[in-house]
């Protein structure tokens, strides 16, 4: 039991070695069009919904 549990906890950090690598290669040999999404600059996007209301911050009085 010892084995296999020493097994999946090598296989993680071999994993999590391995994975930044193949990242960075991909990205030097063509940039990825899925993995970041463009910027809009759509003035109706503000995030909030006008029907959402008004956000009032408060302050705590002592």
């Amino acid at each position: 039991m010892t084995i296999l549990i020493r097994i999946v906890l090598i296989s993680i950090i071999i994993y999590l070695l391995i994975r930044p690598i193949v990242k960075f290669f991909q990205g030097l040999y063509g940039p990825d069009q899925g993995t970041r999404p463009e910027k809009n600059d759509n003035p109706k996007s503000s995030g909030v919904s006008k029907e959402i209301g008004e956000y009032v911050d408060y302050e705590e009085v002592e």
